[in-house]
Order: C-alpha cells, then structure tokens, then sequence
C-alpha cells in the first residue's frame, strides 16, 4: 500500500501544473540544448581549424630552418671540395683553409678536408686535418685525421663519399673527442680528372652542432603542449622533448614504447617525401594528440609538430560549463514561474474536479463553486453547473420513464398472460423466448422446456410440412407480418393441434430484433394434467 508521502508525490507530479512546467522543460531544454549544442560543435571546430594552422605554420617553420641551416653547410662544403679540386696543395695550404673557414663560418662546429694516397705530397702516405671549436671562446683545435687513432680512411663517412662519390648526410652522433656535442656531418666528394675520367680524390666535411635544432624547434612552439621531434632518414631521434631518447632511441622504438603506431607509419610517409596531418589517442597519456608532419628536402629529415587537442578547446569546455548552469538555472526559474501562475489561473478547476467527482458518483445535489472571474474558468464554472441541473432533471426524468416503463411492462405481462390465445415471442434468430400460460395448458409445455428452442419445433404453418419451419422463420427474420394464416402447434407428447397464426414484427429503432405470435386454435383441447 502506498504511504501518505508516497501519494502526496504522486499527487503533485500528476497535477496539471506541475506536467506543464515539465513538458515546457523539456521543450525550452531541448532546443536550447540543441542550439547551444550546435554553436559549441561550430565553435570547436573553428578552434581545430586555427590550431592546425597553427601547427602547419609550425611544422613549415621547423622545415624552413632546417633547410636553411643544412642547406647552407652542404654548399659550403660542396663550394670548397670545387675550390681545392683545380689547385695545387700543400699539407700547410689545407690545414690553413680548414681554419679560415672556422673563422669564417661561425655557424659550422668543425670543418674536415682528407685526400687519398700521395695525392698532395709524394712523400707523405695520408694527409687530412679536422678543425673544430673548442670550449675556449675563438679558439680551434685542430687535430691530424691520420694519425693512427683516427685513420680517416677507415672511417664510414668517408668511405661512402669516395664509393658513392655523392654528398653524403651521416646521423647524428656524438663527437667525442671532438666538440663533445651532438652533431650531424656533411660530406662532398672532392674530384679529378684521371684518365679522362673523373674520381673522387678525396673528402671535404662541414660538422655541424644540433644545440640551434633545439632552439629552433622551442621558437616555434604556439602552445603550452606543443612539441616537436625530429628524425633522420633512418629514424634517429634528432629533437624530442624527453632528452633521454635524443640519438639513443628512433621513431620505431618510440612507437613501440609508446603503443603509437601512428609514428611508425609518419615515418614511412616522410621516407615518401609526404607530408600531411593525423589525429590519435595516446595510449599513455590518454590524451588525443594531433600531428603535422613534413620531410625536409636537404637531408631527408621528418619533422613532427605536435599538439593536445584538449588545450585549445578547455577555455570552451569551461564556457560550456557555465553555459549548461546558467540553462539549468533559467530553466528552473521558468518552472517556478509556470508552476505558479498556472496554479493560480487553475486553481478553481480542483472543486470543479471534486464535483464532477460526486456527479460520476450520481451525486447530482453536490455543490458547484461560485463563479468568481469573468474568463475561462469562470463560463467553465456556469457551464459546469448548467450541466450539473440539466443532468439533476435529466435524471428525475428518467427515474420517471424508468418507473412508468417498469409498471407498463408489468400490466403487459399480465395482459399476455391473461390472454386465453396462444402466444410466442420469437427472437430474430429464430428461437422462442417467452410463451404465456395458454401455451402450457393447451400444448403442455413449460416456459423452461421451450425458452431458446427453435421455433420450429413447436409451431410452423400449415403450408409448410417441413421439420425446420423455415418459411415462419424467414417471416420472422424480414420482420414480415402474417395475418390469419393455418397453422400447426406440436404438442409435448407430439399432437398436432391445429390454429389460425397471425405474426407482428418486433422493431428497435427502425431494425427488426423478433415478433410475436398468437395463434387461436381451430377447437378446445381438453385441459392436461400438470
């Protein structure tokens, strides 16, 4: 059983006001939700749209400078390999242009010229000097590159010059012993003609310090979570922003230990000299991070810009929030206001229900309020009480016909009874629903015997022999009317008595539902024992 507390919720959730504030809810919610939804959806992705640009503009930056940097240390390297290869040197010459370039060129770290064998003096086997800064402002060290900790020519980078005889970008390492430095090197074949045919004679290199990398990729940072990696061709991590992984990881370690494929095939499309632009979920982080990735176009390195999403949308989320308060509050400040001037516009419907109540009850003396406003309400309430007096004599009216029928129905009985004729009603399908007190006497049925039998069992008319009695049947069915017509009654132990049978239709509102029929027997039968 519900409680008085239980019923009370009820009553109120199920009062009119209170489901009109809510439908009003619901409507004036969802619409602002949804134009609130759309204005943020628009609002995002314009904020998407500028951050990618952003990260474009980056990555474009990034690239730009790197071309600009390497760019500029391979022709140079390429410019002095053509300047040595038409003149004659010395061993003094070259150590004394590999420091003048140092002087010149503050943006190279080490400067490297090696030759093959004899090819400056006849007496001396090997000849190749590296002049590299040192910790000590505008000072240079120059160390001998044939001395036998260093045999130059055992060396990969300039092996793979003079077997290629192409400029070749080695990756990146640390120089030790050197300018103790991260650094990349750019070798450029120097040539001859021998024999009418041109031969790599030796290597000219230009080492270069990735300390501006770093600068670089940090000038180029447009947000708080922004960051940059950079790879070489063979997927070494030149830039990251975890120090750790610099030369020691590359982009397919990183993606591993970072569950990102995503970078593994970034790395396979700048092989394809593509750019472009994705958006992932980090695994780790669990945060979805979008790329722009690009290759550079001197040395065949990729360039990573990367970004949270989730920072350029925060000062909207922040908005939607207040947004999503202030509706709530507006929303419950208009149910206020509906639930409040409802009530009061509806406040005289709640006696009204009560009467209308105690009038379904068939109480017809309940009292109808008075009528205190001239609107709705107010004709509501004179109509309501018209109804109700209309319905009070209605009422008297039909308790007056209902008892004038029921003493009619009575005397009418007792006129059939009192007939001394025979007499049938007949139902329209053909069964027999009432007879009268002649029928017993004269024919020895009960009313229990013949109620619901087929009429044609116990009367049919002469001119029809048949069992089924179908033709008195059929006059029944149309509503047809028989007058004076011979007849035959079977009696209980199977006499036949013959009478005269005159049928009149019974009819409800123009339709046929049965008849009655009175027959007068054509002699007195002899009265039977009950």
């Amino acid at each position: 059983m519900p409680t008085a507390a239980q019923s009370t919720r009820s009553a109120f959730f199920q009062s009119l006001p209170v489901r009109l504030a809510g439908w009003i809810l619901i409507l004036s919610g969802a619409t602002l939700l949804a134009l609130t939804e759309v204005n943020r959806r628009a609002v995002e992705r314009l904020l998407r749209e500028q951050a990618e640009v952003q990260a474009m503009q980056s990555t474009l930056g990034v690239v730009d400078g790197l071309d600009a940097v390497l760019g500029a240390a391979e022709r140079l390297a390429r410019t002095v390999a053509r300047d040595l290869e038409g003149r004659p040197l010395t061993t003094a010459e070259v150590q004394r242009t590999a420091s003048n370039l140092m002087l010149d060129q503050a943006g190279v770290a080490g400067f490297s010229i090696a030759f093959e064998p004899r090819l400056l003096d006849a007496a001396v086997e090997r000849s190749g000097f590296y002049v590299h800064r040192s910790r000590v402002a505008n000072r240079f060290v120059t160390r001998d590159l044939a001395a036998p900790d260093q045999a130059y020519w055992n060396r990969d980078w300039y092996r793979e010059v003079i077997d290629k005889g192409l400029p070749v970008w080695s990756e990146p390492f640390f120089d030790q012993g050197g300018v103790e430095r991260n650094v990349v090197r750019i070798a450029v074949p120097m040539v001859r003609t021998v024999n009418d045919r041109r031969v790599p004679v030796g290597a000219v290199s230009a080492v270069i310090e990735l300390d501006w990398l770093r600068r670089l990729a940090n000038a180029s940072e447009f947000s708080d979570t922004s960051y940059a990696i950079v790879f070489s061709r063979t997927g070494k991590l030149i830039i990251h922003p975890n120090p750790n992984y610099v030369i020691a990881e590359t982009i397919e370690t990183l993606a591993e230990r970072e569950n990102a494929p995503e970078l593994a095939a970034i790395r396979q499309h700048i092989l394809a000299k593509r750019q472009g632009a994705l958006s992932y979920v980090e695994p780790i982080r669990g945060r979805r991070v979008h790329v722009n990735y690009k290759p550079s176009k001197v040395a065949g390195w990729g360039v990573i810009i990367g970004y949270d999403e989730a920072e350029f949308l925060k000062h909207q989320r922040a908005f939607r929030r207040i947004a999503a308060a202030y509706l709530g509050a507006s929303l419950l400040l208009l149910a206020g206001i509906v639930i409040g001037v409802t009530r009061r516009a509806l406040r005289p419907l709640a006696p009204l229900a009560a009467s209308a109540d105690e009038i379904a009850q068939r109480n017809l003396d309940c009292t109808i309020p008075a009528v205190v406003r001239d609107d709705e309400i107010g004709r509501l309430t004179r109509s309501f009480r018209a109804m109700r007096d209309a319905l009070k004599a209605q009422h008297a009216e039909r308790r007056w016909a209902a008892q004038s029928l029921e003493h009619q129905l009575k005397y009418n009985n007792l006129i059939i009874d009192s007939i001394g004729e025979l007499v049938f009603v007949i139902t329209k399908g053909r069964n027999i629903a009432r007879i009268n007190p002649a029928v017993t006497r004269a024919a020895g049925y009960t009313p229990k015997e013949v109620v619901k039998t087929p009429v044609g069992r116990v009367l049919r008319l002469a001119s029809d022999p048949s069992a089924a009695g179908d033709a008195l049947a059929e006059a029944v069915t149309l509503g047809a009317s028989l007058v004076n017509q011979p007849a035959v009654v079977i009696a209980k132990d199977g006499t036949r008595l013959r009478a005269t049978l005159t049928v009149v239709p019974l009819q409800d509102g123009g339709q046929v539902v049965g008849a009655v029929a009175t027959l007068r027997l054509d002699s007195v039968p002899q009265p039977r024992a009950t």
